[in-house]
């Protein structure tokens, strides 16, 4: 991983177990500030302008796939059409777990 300027990155502090796979509950996720995710990427989305969340990310024509990776099978993957407010904030980079 290369940071070629820190102040395009931040921590999130990852809150729920939907990424459980990948990134652990109170985890620290560090996110590259962007707007655009490539489809297979983890990002952090804003839905309806307020709905923070982070997941696999993909799109397919009209459509925005949001998956989980978790372990437990109640989260399920969200799917949204062009009628609902989707801003990618940034991509995920890295973290930093308690062991």
């Amino acid at each position: 991983m290369n940071i070629i300027n820190p102040e395009e990155c931040f921590f999130l502090i990852v809150n729920g177990e939907s990424m459980n796979k990948e990134i652990k509950n109170g985890a620290y996720a560090l996110i590259r500030k962007t707007d655009f995710v490539e489809n297979g990427d983890i990002a952090v989305v804003l839905v309806n302008g307020n709905d923070a969340t982070l997941k696999k990310f993909s799109k397919q024509g009209d459509l925005i796939i949001l998956e989980p990776m978790s372990d437990d099978p109640s989260f399920t993957t969200q799917v949204y059409n062009k009628d609902t407010e989707i801003k990618v904030i940034g991509k995920y980079i890295g973290k930093m777990e308690m062991k």
